[in-house]
């Protein structure tokens, strides 16, 4: 394991080096993990500094984490790209150890503050992909009608060595992933019920 501490200055100093590529290429600040909303106070402060320099910010999270730490944040941050694993509550907490209530309350206030939301889900064939889920997606697709967009993750095996780092044994090491048939067969399914604005993320 290699890494170092490091302040959101000195990140900020890093992220302003490239200034003149947003500018031209319309990017800016993404703050991923991990989840951002982990380490709230630095990650405020970071989203403080770069909207101080007019950079445009994004976050990546999966909407576990208190709502009046989003309120906080929402001024900040122009776009969220905002997970969502499963539908069904057992399955959820089986996958991530958690409810899925406290993200799926997230995500209707960051909607009613008209925040800018990207929905992402991740889908692993046999894991995740059910038609109750896929079904969950078109319907909150319904539900939050203005969602800037629906991107599903399709499952690769890419981050079996960093598990391996991190000392845990990969989940899914052995199963392979989505291929190019079983995408088009989610997206004609997402369709089907209503739901034209997925894409493959």
């Amino acid at each position: 394991m290699k890494g170092y501490e490091i302040n959101a200055a000195e990140v900020l100093d890093e992220v302003l080096k490239d200034r003149d590529y947003y500018e031209s290429s319309g990017g800016g600040l993404t703050l991923s993990g991990g989840e951002p909303m982990a380490q709230f106070n630095f990650a405020k402060v970071l989203l403080m500094g770069a909207k101080s320099h007019g950079l445009h910010t994004c976050m990546e999270t999966c909407g576990y984490a208190p709502q009046a730490h989003y309120q906080e944040i929402l001024p900040l941050t122009d776009l969220f790209l905002f997970d969502y694993k499963a539908t069904d509550p057992k399955l959820h907490r089986e996958l991530t150890g958690a409810s899925n209530d406290l993200i799926i309350s997230s995500l209707a206030f960051l909607y009613s503050q008209k925040a800018g939301i990207v929905l992402r889900c991740p889908l692993i064939p046999g894991v995740n992909d059910s038609e109750e889920h896929l079904a969950g997606i078109a319907e909150i697709s319904r539900r939050f009608p203005e969602l800037r967009g629906i991107e599903i993750m399709a499952y690769h095996n890419l981050g079996t060595d960093k598990s391996l780092m991190l000392g845990r044994k990969p989940e899914y090491q052995n199963k392979p992933g989505a291929d190019d048939i079983q995408k088009e067969k989610w997206l004609t399914m997402l369709k089907s019920m209503g739901c034209s604005k997925a894409v493959i993320g």
